[in-house]
């Protein structure tokens, strides 16, 4: 990607990293003007990351395209140093279309990192004089990211996200000469309530600019602060979401970039996520700046894909131990104790049947465990959103009985004093609206209450 001098180079948008009570960190993390950018885990929004993380052996691949116009930065009167006058442009009546490729990878538990490569593919101006724009189509940049979610559980937390931004466009005004790479350091907040998402972030950018490109008016930008939010509605019975996003930049460093368009960003967009299947979704949408900014267009539809692959090594890990819950018991309890199992460990996909005449994760504890002092064992079935919701209650129930029948015969405990009970698809305890999420509702939970 070459940049012409007198018709300037520029990519759309700010890098951003946002923050605020319930949206999660956000896409201005492009090397000079990239304002579109699809998040690498693909989990719960499009440009604002939440705290979840692919869980480890999973890999995200996405691939969105996106038409702005009204993009690209044009000149206003201008004197630089040496006295040199600019006279302002006219404001181009671009289009761009362009593209991003994305790969996340789930490594550990909490832990997962990120590669996104943004492309222009074509580009159309009526007036390049005075203006920014793209000499050549490609690559405009390569971008690592890092993701650590170090409090919270799967209804929501807060993380830590790092990047760094290489630029790949030569000549780059915004960049300068001899510019370094960029860095990003963000802090990310989310909440699920029901079917309500929420996120916010907030971070810092440093850039690391080059020297002024000689007979180009516009200066290499500084750091920046940059933040977003994300809210999104999860609609079960057609297996979509509706997601609204903002996101922004604020120039800490004063510069004159001898531009008509602010220095700073502000953009919202509006757009729905359909689960075509369980590990493939579509988003498609549409968005437009706040204010004449640099890097944000005037209008902008965007359509994309995230596809899941690899099972989750989760899947194979031993029973998790949860708060137990307050349910009444029939007499005072000396203690209690409260398990989870994921549901794809005993069952096929709709069934009831056990998958093998041996559950390890059930034997070990039960084997360990004094049956005589059991008072109480509830067995709770619980499925996600997908699939009619009668359906899913008679499945979860006749699970439970099951499972109920399996630990009776094999440990010799009464059936008096077990309880099943479905739930189906009402006590989800993570997002229906993400593959990760509709993982962790499909589950088997133990309820025990034990007496000296």
């Amino acid at each position: 990607m070459l940049f012409d001098a007198r018709r300037l180079v520029t990519l759309c948008g700010l890098s951003t990293v946002f923050f605020a009570t319930s949206v999660s960190h956000g896409n201005i993390c492009g090397t000079a003007y990239q304002s579109f950018n699809p998040m690498t885990g693909g989990l719960d929004f499009v440009t604002v990351h939440s705290s979840e993380t692919l869980q480890p052996c999973t890999v995200n691949f996405g691939f969105f395209t996106n038409y702005s116009i009204k993009t690209l930065t044009y000149t206003r009167d201008y004197t630089d140093g040496t006295g040199r006058v600019y006279r302002a442009g006219n404001k181009p009546d671009d289009k761009i279309w362009g593209a991003d490729l994305s790969a996340g990878f789930g490594l550990q538990k909490n832990w997962d990192v990120g590669v996104n490569v943004p492309f222009v593919l074509d580009q159309d101006l009526s007036d390049p004089t005075l203006s920014s724009n793209y000499k050549s189509k490609g690559a405009t940049e390569i971008k690592l990211n890092a993701k650590y979610k170090f409090s919270g559980d799967e209804q929501g937390g807060f993380a830590a996200v790092a990047s760094i931004n290489q630029n790949l466009i030569k000549n780059n005004p915004f960049e300068g000469e001899n510019s370094g790479p960029t860095l990003n350091l963000e802090l990310v907040a989310d909440t699920t309530i029901d079917k309500w998402s929420m996120a916010a972030n907030v971070g810092h950018r440093w850039r690391n600019p080059g020297s002024q490109i000689a007979g180009v008016p516009f200066q290499p930008l500084g750091n920046q602060l940059i933040y977003s939010g994300a809210a999104s509605y999860y609609f079960t019975s057609v297996d979509t979401k509706v997601i609204a996003e903002v996101f922004g930049g604020q120039s800490i460093e004063t510069n004159n970039s001898g531009s008509q368009r602010s220095p700073n960003s502000l953009e919202w967009q509006l757009g729905v996520k359909h689960d075509l299947q369980d590990n493939l979704a579509l988003h498609v949408g549409g968005g437009t700046q706040l204010f004449n900014s640099l890097g944000s267009p005037e209008a902008r539809i965007y359509a994309g894909i995230n596809w899941v692959l690899g099972a989750p090594c989760a899947e194979t890990a031993s029973l998790e131990v949860v708060p137990p819950k307050t349910a009444a018991a029939v007499a005072v309890p000396k203690r209690k104790e409260s398990m989870r199992l994921n549901a794809a460990i005993l069952f096929a996909t709709n069934s009831a049947d056990l998958r093998a005449k041996d559950i390890p994760d059930l034997d070990d504890y039960f084997a360990k465990t004094d049956i005589a002092k059991i008072q109480r064992l509830r067995i709770e079935g619980h499925t996600d959103s997908r699939g009619d919701a009668v359906y899913n209650l008679e499945l979860s129930e006749r699970r439970a009985k099951t499972v109920m029948a399996y630990i009776a015969k094999k440990f010799s405990l009464p059936v008096s004093k077990i309880e099943p009970v479905g739930f189906g698809e009402e006590n989800p305890v993570a997002d229906n609206g993400n593959l990760q999420g509709r993982q962790k509702n499909r589950r088997v939970e133990f309820q025990i209450d034990f007496v000296e």
